[in-house]
């Protein structure tokens, strides 16, 4: 007989799990920077109130005969023991000074969480006269980015006097987002997941991906974060996009994939690799999707030098639709369902696998991964109060990754690397490079708008 408290992993929190401690703490460090002051008590109690509101906000991992399972906690003393130990005020961080903002950012995305003993997250208040701040990390063994911005609505929700409604525990299983309906349907899926791996592995060949390594590490190490402001205001964007006749996302994809090519001009070879993650809650069968929890695959779009920037975002935006559609046709259902089947050798086999994997160069090359949140406004609830002035999302990953979003008509990017391999200098070498890419699409639309005049010579 099933215990409700006691819920299994799916195959991506059994790679969370497995590659804990390996790869690093697979935490989720959101800093948070409030539009004015609040009282550091009515936090407390939001996050308490969050804890009682989403179950596997207190949960613990317990080790099972072969596989480890989440144990949900009772809502009781011990509750609110461990909530001591995680919630906390923290006093001398400069929230002014970006520098030493994001080394400590960085410090917190490196801090293990004891997943075993005391709850999945991690909490800390900072003060600040006009715009306090809040530390919110946690694990990503409880949630994946999806899950994380429905709590940062529940806060801010709070935080403006609504109340918090609580979250269902879902099942876990992704099977029925990747698999056939019908067994029928399976030999003709597996067909077309062959055939198209083989043109993908055909069409790959010769090709060179370009990274930002500057070594190979046989090791993961630790990773760093850096922020970064895009030299393009969300008005602009939105009128460089109509002027691409294409979407925000599909450009600002096309200038990161750029900005990896344009050192490479001469390499017919070269190909920028963006791994982009993709939510399988939208392919579960009607009724059936689940709201929170871990439901994330991801597919690789491949760049290569394109003429024109309509070219390559015309390029981007077919590949992405081709891979879509396989997803919604469960092109993937035999690679995926064998990758439920892994977390079956077990934990300690599982991580030494990953380790094993890194060592010998073996995970696949790709230049980033890239995340877009898009406009954060959303999670401001509507009339509020106290607003997100800012967010820096970020989260460890075995590759270059890049988070997008924008808040306040201003765009962001927090990029994540391993120290290991890729170092700062090289980080900024890249982020003045992408600043480039916008000067240039920026004054080419300026230059083809309906009226401009060539520029006169000054004298």
């Amino acid at each position: 007989m099933s215990q409700p408290d006691l819920i299994p992993l799916n195959r991506s929190e059994h790679l969370y799990w497995a590659a804990e401690g390996r790869l690093g703490p697979i935490n989720q460090p959101y800093v948070l920077r409030l539009s004015g002051p609040v009282d550091e008590a009515q936090v407390r109690q939001t996050l308490r109130e969050l804890v009682t509101a989403f179950p596997r906000m207190r949960s613990v991992i317990e080790p099972g005969f072969w596989l480890d399972r989440m144990r949900i906690l009772p809502d009781d003393f011990i509750v609110d023991q461990l909530f001591d130990d995680a919630y906390r005020v923290e006093h001398g961080v400069d929230l002014d000074d970006s520098e030493a903002l994001q080394a400590w950012h960085s410090t917190r995305l490196n801090d293990p969480l004891a997943l075993e003993h005391g709850l999945p997250w991690r909490a800390r208040f900072l003060p600040h006269p006009s715009q306090p701040g809040l530390l919110f990390v946690v694990h990503h063994i409880v949630g994946d980015g999806r899950s994380m911005i429905q709590m940062l609505c529940a806060i801010l929700a709070r935080l403006n006097g609504q109340p918090i409604s609580a979250s269902p525990l879902d099942s876990p299983s992704m099977h029925a987002a990747v698999t056939p309906a019908h067994a029928w349907q399976w030999p003709a899926a597996i067909w077309r997941g062959w055939r198209q791996s083989r043109a993908d592995a055909r069409a790959a060949q010769g090709q060179q991906v370009i990274t930002l390594n500057q070594r190979h590490s046989p090791r993961f190490s630790t990773s760093a974060i850096r922020y970064h402001e895009l030299p393009c205001p969300v008005e602009a964007m939105k009128q460089l996009a109509r002027a691409n006749n294409c979407t925000q996302n599909a450009l600002l994809t096309a200038l990161i994939a750029n900005t990896f090519l344009a050192p490479h001009a001469h390499n017919p070879q070269a190909v920028a690799a963006l791994r982009i993650s993709v939510d399988l809650r939208r392919y579960y069968p009607e009724g059936q999707a689940p709201t929170f929890g871990n439901y994330v695959a991801t597919c690789t779009v491949r760049a290569r030098h394109q003429p024109t920037l309509t070219a390559q975002i015309t390029d981007i935006e077919q590949q992405i639709q081709q891979q879509l559609a396989r997803f919604e046709r469960r092109d993937h259902a035999l690679p995926l369902t064998l990758y439920e089947w892994v977390p079956l050798i077990g934990r300690r086999r599982y991580g030494q696998l990953i380790a094993r994997s890194k060592a010998r160069g073996a995970l696949p090359d790709i230049s980033c991964h890239f995340s877009n949140l898009g406009s954060a406004e959303f999670i401001n609830p509507k009339n509020s109060s106290v607003r997100l002035e800012n967010l820096f999302p970020a989260t460890i990953n075995a590759a270059f990754l890049l988070g997008a979003l924008s808040l306040n008509g201003r765009q962001f990017l927090v990029v994540i690397r391993q120290c290991a391999e890729v170092d700062d200098d090289t980080v900024r070498t890249f982020l003045n490079g992408f600043d480039q890419q916008f000067t240039n699409v920026q004054k080419s639309a300026s230059a083809t708008a309906p009226g401009a005049t060539a520029p006169t010579e000054s004298r």
